[in-house]
């Protein structure tokens, strides 16, 4: 019985070490991405694409609301 705690701090520190060590991994993959996506930023892999796409998205969302807020106003002057 008295031995009971123990067996349990073991249990703890086991799941404690292999939980930190599957942090470990995952933050060595992590840091990995980002390694390749700030050599990709860097490279400027597809910036302009994207930036173009942006632009396009944004003015065609500016039209939309645009053309939505025309239609309120027709309505509240009726």
């Amino acid at each position: 019985m008295a031995i009971d705690w123990l067996e349990q701090l073991e249990d703890r520190v086991r799941e404690a070490s292999e939980r930190l060590r599957d942090l470990r991994q995952e933050n060595g993959t992590l840091q990995e991405r980002v390694r390749e996506l700030e050599e990709q930023l860097a490279q400027g892999d597809g910036t302009r694409q994207d930036s173009e796409e942006w632009s396009r998205e944004r003015e065609e969302i500016r039209g939309r609301v645009e053309s939505l807020a025309r239609h309120l106003e027709g309505l509240l002057e009726e």
